[in-house]
Order: C-alpha cells, then sequence, then structure tokens
C-alpha cells in the first residue's frame, strides 16, 4: 500500500505544529460552494438566518469510546478528523452525543454526520430510525449499529433496514489496505472523475455491503486481482433512501484516505456531494461526456509483439470490415514497418479513422535517450505520411520521463497507456516522470509542495477556496494528457464495457490485429462490443476528440449567481478561446423540485430524470467569456 502519510516539507511541518494534532489537508481548490470546477451549489439551506440554528450535526459516540478498550483511538480521531473537514469547508455545525439522542433528534438539523456509532441502544435506534424515516438525513462512517450500550453483538437487521444493504462481516481480510472506486453515474460522484479508485487504510475488522434498495456509490478492490472475485457485488460507499429521508454510508472514516492532492481532494468532492444531496441544497454539475452520453468509447488497434503477415492482414481486415459495418471511427498505432507491408489497408485506415504513432519498429522505446525516442517516433510518421500528430503508443505501452519529453518535443497530444485506474483522460503529470533541472534541493522543492498540498489550521486563513480565477486558468500550462486504454478490467470486451458504462467512463477498446482471428471468440466479442455501444448511445470518437473535449469542457464552470422560488440564474464561465458544444448541466434539488424546468431567453431544451431525480439541461455552444443561463419552472 502507498504510505498514508508522506512526508512534508519543514515549512508545513511547523504549520502542523501550531495545533494539538495535524489535521486532514484541506485543498485549496475544494470548497462548499466549488468543489471542482464542473460543480457548483446553492448553499441556502445550510445558512438560516438564525445563527444559532445549525443545519449540520456531528454526533461523539460516548458510548462506543467507552466499551471498545483502553488506548481504543479510532472514535476521538475519527471525529477530530471529521470536525477539521468541516472546519475546512466552512459548514457550520452542532456537536451532540447520546444524551442528544434521548429525545427526540432536532429536527432543524438537515444532517447528522455519525463516525463510527458501533453502540447503539434500543432507544437511540428508535430516535435514528424516527428521524430519518421524518425527512432526515444521515452521513454514516464506519461500522454502524452492530452492538448494544453494554457492547453486546446485535442482529444487523436494523442496521440493513436503515442502510438499504446487507452488512458483509465475514469477508477475507485486508490487512494492507484496499482500492475503492466511484461510480459518475450517482450524484456522489459529481465533479471526480469516472472510476477514480481511493486507496483506503486497511479496516479492522472490514465491514462491506451489499446493495439491495441503496445504491452503490462504487465498487471494492484488494490489492490482489487474483482476490476481486471474493469481493463481486461488494461496495464500502452506499446512498439510500428510508422513509422521507436519505443516508449515506461509508465503510472508512476521513483519516483512512491518504492525504495525497489527489486522493483529498477527490475525498472532500465526495463528502461535499453529499451533504448537498442530503441537505437538499440545489446544486448543477456539468455531464461528463458531450449530450448527456452515458459514456464514451473509442476503438484503438495497436501493434503487438513480432509480426506474421497472414494473421495481420486477416485481423486487420476483420476490423476494418467491422468499422466500416456499423460507421464507427478507429484510431490506429501500429508499427509503420508492418503497415507499409500492406498500402492498401493504410488506405482503408486513414479513411476509417486517424493514424497513430507508435514507432519504425516494435522494440521497446523505453529506457531509450529521448533524441533517440523522438528520432524512432519521427521516423514513424514520414514513413505512415502523417501530417497531424494527436496520439501515441508506444511500443507494449511502456514510457518513462524521456518518452514525455519526446512527446513535448514532437507536439503530441495525448499517450495511450495499458489500463488505469481512472476511467477518463487526465494531462501527464511531468514531475512524476521527469525534471528538466539540473539539480535539485529542499528550496526548490518546499514552493512546489506548499502549492500542492495546502493545509487548512482552524483559526488561520492560508488557504483560499474560492474556484480558479480567468487569469489563472489562462496561466496554466497545456500539457499533453495520457489515454487510459481499458484492457484487464474484466475477462472480455462486454464486460468490460458493462463496467465502464456503470462508472459513466471512458472504454478505449484494444485490438491487437495479430490476435484476431475472422471467426474466434475475441472476434465476435469485439464485434458485439462495438454494436453495443452503437445502439446504447455511447458517444463514440477518436482518442483525440475525447482529449480536445475533455480540455474544453475542464475551461468551463458553472456559478449559481442567484435562486428563487422559480428562477435560477447561472452564469457559464469559460475561461479558453473556442466555442465549446455538447455542454449539459445536471440540475439536482429538493425532492421533485425541478421536474418541469425549463430554459428561458435562449436556446435549449430540458429533460427529467426520474431515475436519478435530475434534470438535464442542453445548452447551445458556449462562448468564451461569461454567459448567463435563466432557468424557470412552476411552483
Amino acid at each position: 500500500m502507498r504510505p498514508l502519510y508522506p512526508v512534508f516539507s519543514a515549512l508545513v511541518l511547523c504549520l502542523l505544529l501550531v495545533v494539538p494534532a495535524s489535521g486532514q489537508p484541506v485543498q485549496r481548490y475544494v470548497s462548499f460552494q466549488q468543489p471542482s470546477r464542473s460543480v457548483a451549489a446553492d448553499l441556502t439551506p445550510f445558512f438560516g438566518g438564525n445563527d444559532r440554528i445549525k443545519k449540520v450535526a456531528l454526533f461523539r459516540s460516548m458510548l462506543t469510546e467507552e466499551r471498545t478498550g483502553t488506548g481504543q483511538e479510532i472514535i476521538p480521531v475519527a471525529v477530530r478528523q471529521w470536525e477539521l473537514l468541516l472546519l475546512g469547508l466552512r459548514i457550520p455545525f452542532r456537536w451532540i452525543d447520546e444524551r442528544d439522542l434521548n429525545g427526540k433528534i432536532d429536527p432543524d438539523f438537515s444532517v447528522v454526520i455519525m463516525p463510527s456509532a458501533e453502540l447503539l441502544s434500543e432507544r437511540h435506534r428508535r430516535r435514528i430510525e424516527s428521524y430519518v424515516m421524518n425527512g432526515g438525513s444521515l452521513i454514516v462512517s464506519g461500522r454502524f449499529g452492530l452492538f448494544d450500550e453494554v457492547g453486546m453483538r446485535v442482529d444487523e437487521a436494523w442496521t440493513n433496514k436503515m442502510l438499504g444493504a446487507d452488512m458483509v462481516i465475514d469477508v477475507k481480510q485486508q490487512p494492507s489496505g484496499f482500492m475503492h472506486s466511484i461510480d459518475g453515474n450517482i450524484p456522489l460522484g459529481d465533479g471526480i472523475a469516472p472510476g477514480f479508485q481511493f486507496n483506503v487504510a486497511a479496516q479492522n475488522p472490514l465491514v462491506l455491503a451489499r446493495p439491495r434498495v441503496a445504491s452503490s456509490g462504487g465498487r471494492f478492490f484488494p490489492y490482489s486481482p487474483l482476490q476481486v472475485p471474493l469481493y463481486e457485488g461488494l461496495t464500502s460507499i452506499l446512498y439510500s433512501h428510508y422513509g422521507t429521508g436519505r443516508v449515506v454510508w461509508f465503510g472508512f472514516n476521513p483519516q483512512d484516505v491518504p492525504r495525497m492532492r489527489q486522493e483529498q481532494e477527490n475525498y472532500q468532492r465526495l463528502v461535499v456531494n453529499a451533504l448537498t444531496l442530503l441537505g437538499r441544497a440545489t446544486s448543477v454539475a456539468l455531464a461528463p461526456w458531450p449530450e448527456g452520453k452515458p459514456l464514451a468509447f473509442s476503438v484503438a488497434a495497436m501493434a503487438a509483439v513480432g509480426f506474421d503477415a497472414i494473421t495481420y492482414a486477416e485481423g486487420m481486415n476483420m476490423m476494418l470490415t467491422v468499422l466500416e459495418k456499423y460507421n464507427v471511427p478507429g484510431s490506429f498505432f501500429l508499427s509503420s514497418s508492418e503497415v507499409r507491408v500492406f498500402p492498401e489497408v493504410l488506405d482503408r485506415m486513414k479513411e476509417a479513422g486517424e493514424i497513430g504513432l507508435t514507432a519504425d519498429e516494435d522494440y521497446l522505446l523505453v529506457e531509450q535517450p529521448m533524441e533517440i525516442q523522438a528520432s524512432r517516433i519521427r521516423a514513424s510518421q514520414e514513413q505512415l505520411g502523417v501530417q497531424n500528430i494527436h496520439g501515441i503508443y508506444p511500443p507494449a505501452g511502456l514510457f518513462d520521463a524521456n518518452t514525455i519529453r519526446a512527446m513535448e518535443e514532437i507536439g503530441a497530444d495525448y499517450l495511450l497507456q495499458g489500463y488505469q485506474t481512472v476511467m477518463a483522460p487526465r494531462p501527464v503529470e511531468w514531475w512524476d516522470y521527469a525534471d528538466y533541472r539540473e539539480s535539485l534541493d529542499l528550496a526548490d522543492l518546499m514552493p512546489a509542495l506548499e502549492a500542492d498540498m495546502p493545509l487548512f489550521i482552524p483559526g488561520e486563513e492560508r488557504v483560499p477556496s474560492d474556484a480558479l480565477s480567468s487569469q489563472q486558468v489562462k496561466a496554466l500550462p497545456d500539457p499533453p494528457f495520457i489515454v487510459p486504454v481499458s484492457e484487464g478490467i474484466a475477462d472480455t470486451q462486454q464486460a468490460t464495457y458493462e463496467r465502464i458504462k456503470k462508472a459513466g467512463g471512458y472504454h478505449v477498446v484494444p485490438f491487437y490485429p495479430e490476435t484476431y482471428a475472422s471467426r474466434s471468440d475475441g472476434a465476435s466479442d469485439f464485434e458485439s462490443t462495438v454494436r453495443r455501444a452503437k445502439e446504447e448511445g455511447a458517444w463514440i470518437a477518436t482518442p483525440s476528440e475525447v482529449v480536445r473535449w475533455w480540455a474544453q469542457r475542464g475551461q468551463v464552470r458553472p456559478v449559481i449567481v442567484s435562486l428563487s422560488a422559480n428562477e435560477m440564474h447561472i452564469d457559464m464561465v469559460h475561461d479558453g478561446t473556442d466555442l465549446v458544444e455538447g455542454l449539459v448541466l445536471q440540475v439536482r434539488g429538493p425532492d421533485n423540485a425541478y421536474q418541469e424546468l425549463r430554459i428561458s431567453g435562449m436556446e435549449g431544451d430540458v429533460e427529467y430524470d426520474d431515475d436519478r431525480q435530475l434534470a438535464r439541461v442542453r445548452l447551445p455552444g458556449i462562448l468564451p467569456g461569461t454567459t448567463r443561463i435563466v432557468l424557470v419552472w412552476s411552483q
């Protein structure tokens, strides 16, 4: 497992000394109002006119602390981490404990957060159930209600009923931790890259859930691929309705998520999404793909090691025939020495899609000097007659720092890489692979670390929560992207497609011409997957089109300017330079509030999704600058 607490610079360590304990880092680009560039929320339900009335309650289970034994720090640590997280996000809250559960839970609380509330008396269970049944909402983290007030084990029936799932306790433990994905098709995933996986610390004991009426927030993954089948259908994140209330369960606490920037940003977005959803706050989010398509889909032909002309010709003919039959574009990343043997196949590929670059031979580029890697890629470009460079697939998908430098040298837009955990394109983080300076010292690293990993310390205002300004966005570099090739997720392309569709992600189907016989099971699986994507309305495009969309979508952010009883004004702030078309706003709010939503004063249409309880607003093309969108509805 990756280290949960990496070493920070001396400056950050000094800052931590001013408080009794180090707190959960609160990222500078995550706020309650704008957890990511693609999401915005109206906070009115959490800020009433009376400051004494708090809408969020944080519960500290005194019973659990007392009964779990001396030296057990999970409860106070979990509560402290939730406290610091709420403080960092500027969310007002009130403390409660068992004494507050002895009577009726205050109905002014729109959300009650209960970390590791393992011990609950029968009276407490009745109070919690009544609160949720009558419209209240819970965020539960860790084990919940598995013991009575004296520490005796109870039946899980009540917990299962409240969470809408069966608690599963007889699973193989994971003493080193585990991974957990976040699906993009549920409200909790707004603003998080589809399929993103958290690295979570070990839970002792490990308790998972099998959803019944609840929605799964993602999938549980052990570190060992051989153990994946043991956890099929199990999750550590749930979203459920109970009565007129709502419940979100996380099987882990805030301290179990690594303090690395990407992990923390996405975890904090997850928490903000949960709070806005449970608090019936209005939120708007940009759909991941154009026109609100359920997933993105590409087909890429890639070189395998070795070359057999007969099987290569048969495989390429079969692939091109399928693409032509279903009118699906392809992207071709093949060794130029192989392709040039069949000039008529090269002509068909150019008509069927785009030509990418690999190298002149299938020898690995990795561990070669940058000049040699760039030279071999350029040789492939000249041999294939490719004028505009888009993507590169290094032989066998292997690359290093010099491959990244070669990409910059020849102006490539993206690099294909074997299966990644994030089912969406992501910018290349240059510092992970190469540094152009001749030497490094602590003084060089400190400013970068401070910018990447700012900490919020209660009482200090060092970390702004505002979104990036237009000037800041324009100052950002225009990096190439890594595009994950979706191989190895499941045994077949059909099963892989199903998982990626559920996560709302990006499926790049890898096709190796030398390994596909025209009447093989693999060939049938490939054609069935292409046909299914076509029939089910996937956004079918080349990787270069997907990368271009992903970059342009990231340049536009929604801002809720005003919200009244039947009208909402949203500013679409576009920091780029080109028209962006195909944007769809997903609007969520109080139950059924936006079923009659419509766009006013401009082109665009709206539809309501009953299953997901959101309105989809298809916007006209958004020009650079600020575009005001007015949405209206009937009361």
